[in-house]
C-alpha cells in the first residue's frame, strides 16, 4: 500500500519523505499552474506554518488553511504526544494569511476540540525546491478492492484478472491511497458485482452509477471498468472536473463517463449506485436530493465519514425507507452503504 496520501499541492523542502507510514500531502494547483512551475523552474520562497493539533480536529484545520489560500498542506503524526499531528501549511511568501487569524480559528473550535493549544504555532520561510523526480518514487501500484489496482500511469502494470485504473496524482482527491476512496472502491466493487443484490432488469443488474464530488475521477472511472454502462461524475470544482476529464482520458473511458460541473440537487434522473465520498456535514446537507437520486431497490454509498458520525448518518437515512446493508471501516473512517426500499 502506498504510505502517501497524495491529494493536493507540490512538494516542498521540508515535507520528509523518511517518515513513510505517517506522511500525507494534500495540494491544490492548476494544470497549466503545474507545467510551468516544474518545467520553467522557478524558484521562490513560500511560508510554512506549522501547528500540532489533535487528530480529530485535523479535517476541520485543514479546510480551514485550504480556504484561506494555502497551496499545500502536509500531515504527518507527532511522534512523542499520541492522539496528535503535525499539520504544515504552505502559502507563498510573504504569507498571506497571520498567525492571529490561525490563532482565533483554533480558539474558536476549542469547544468542539478542547485540547486545541492555540498557542502552537511556528511560522518560517523555505525555499522551493524541484521534487519533480523525487516524488514519483513514493507512488505505488495499491490494490485496494479484491480486483481493483489503482496506479499511476508511469508504472508498467498489466496483472491477469485484475481491474487496473491509472490515476495523475495532482490536482484534485482520491488516488487511491486514503482509507475513505479504499472503503468506496470496495463497496462499488460489491455493489456491481450483485454481492448486495441490487433489483434486475430482463435479468441484468442495472448498471447506471452517479459518483457526487467525484474529484479524480477515480470512483467513476472503477464503476464504468466494473461494467457500469451509464457513468456521471459531478463536481463543483472546476480543477476537479479537469482532472477527471483527464484521468478518464488515460484510462480510455471518454464514452462511458459522462462529466458535468453541478450540485447533486441539479441531477434530475435515478440511478442504480449513488456514491459519496465527501464529509458527514456536507451529506446532511444533501440528503434530501441524495434520496431523491437513488432509484427503488439502489444502493447509496457513503463514505468520507468518521467512526464516530455513523449514528448520526444512521439517523439521516431512517429505516423504512433505507435499509443500512454494510459498515465497513478502516483506520478511524467509515463506508455506510445503504438499500432503498
Amino acid at each position: 500500500m502506498d504510505p502517501f496520501q497524495i491529494q493536493r499541492g507540490f512538494l516542498l523542502e521540508e515535507i520528509h519523505f523518511c517518515d513513510k507510514m505517517n506522511s500525507q500531502v494534500l495540494w491544490t494547483i492548476t494544470k497549466r499552474e503545474h507545467r510551468n512551475k516544474w518545467n520553467m523552474g522557478l524558484k521562490k520562497k513560500w511560508g510554512e506554518v506549522r501547528v500540532t493539533i489533535p487528530k480529530e480536529a485535523q479535517e476541520a484545520f485543514a479546510n480551514f488553511l485550504m480556504e484561506r489560500g494555502s497551496t499545500g498542506i502536509s500531515i504527518e503524526d507527532e511522534g512523542e504526544k499520541e492522539g496528535f499531528e503535525i499539520v504544515k501549511a504552505y502559502f507563498p511568501w510573504p504569507l498571506m494569511i497571520e498567525a492571529q487569524s490561525i490563532s482565533r480559528y483554533l480558539e474558536a473550535i476549542r469547544e468542539f476540540f478542547p485540547k486545541i493549544c492555540p498557542s502552537d504555532i511556528e511560522v518560517r520561510s523555505i525555499a522551493e525546491k524541484d521534487w519533480m523526480t523525487r516524488w514519483r518514487d513514493f507512488f505505488n501500484a495499491s490494490q485496494p478492492g479484491r480486483r481493483i489496482v489503482v496506479k499511476p500511469p508511469w508504472i508498467s502494470l498489466r496483472p491477469r484478472e485484475m481491474i487496473v485504473i491509472d490515476i495523475e496524482p495532482g490536482m484534485a482527491f482520491g488516488t487511491g491511497t486514503h482509507p475513505t476512496t479504499r472503503l468506496c472502491l470496495r463497496a462499488l466493487e460489491k455493489a456491481l458485482t450483485g454481492v448486495y443484490d441490487l433489483p434486475r432488469r430482463g435479468g441484468r443488474t442495472p448498471r447506471s452509477v452517479l459518483d457526487v464530488g467525484m474529484g479524480s475521477g477515480i470512483l467513476a472511472i472503477a464503476a464504468a471498468k466494473l461494467g457500469a454502462r451509464h457513468v456521471v461524475g459531478i463536481d463543483v470544482d472546476q480543477r476537479a472536473i479537469d482532472n477527471a476529464r483527464e484521468n478518464i482520458r488515460i484510462n480510455k473511458l471518454r464514452r462511458r463517463i459522462r462529466l458535468r460541473k453541478a450540485t447533486i440537487s441539479q441531477i434530475g434522473e435515478q440511478f442504480g449506485v449513488v456514491v459519496v465520498n465527501i464529509n458527514a456535514q456536507t451529506i446532511k446537507g444533501m440528503r434530501d436530493h441524495l434520496m431523491e437520486r437513488v432509484a427503488t431497490g439502489g444502493i447509496l454509498i457513503l463514505s468520507g465519514v468518521l467512526d464516530g458520525e455513523v449514528d448520526l448518518l444512521k439517523k439521516l437515512f431512517p429505516d423504512g425507507f433505507f435499509t443500512l446493508t454494510e459498515v465497513s471501516r478502516e483506520d478511524g473512517w467509515a463506508c455506510m452503504v445503504l438499500k432503498r426500499a
